[in-house]
């Protein structure tokens, strides 16, 4: 084992409020900046995912450009991902029923 030394460092860490521990020791957490955020709203969503998809499909003819067809199938796809999500729930058993978008 050889020692390291490293300078100028910054950590970046995200925990799953769904698994694993929920406590972090306070000596531990008083070295850091705890922010929390919340997962965006439905409407957040369709912006984030309308704005990427519009950016994709600007490069097809106007029928499938339009604004219209990239809103549908981001409005499908987060149907289709809330109602996956509410079926397959996660338990003990069925603990590999992990949805993320």
């Amino acid at each position: 084992l050889t020692q390291k030394v490293l300078l100028n460092t910054q950590y970046l860490a995200a925990m799953n409020p769904t698994a694993g521990s929920f406590v972090v020791n306070p000596r531990l957490q008083r070295l850091f900046a705890t922010f929390a955020v919340g997962f965006p709203g439905a409407e957040a969503l369709t912006t984030i995912y309308s704005t990427f998809l519009n950016g994709h499909l600007a490069n097809f003819s106007k029928e499938i450009a339009g604004d219209e067809m990239g809103k549908k199938v981001v409005q499908a796809a987060l149907q289709l991902h809330r109602k996956v999500a509410t079926t397959f729930r996660k338990t003990a058993q069925n603990f590999h029923y992990e949805f993320n978008i």
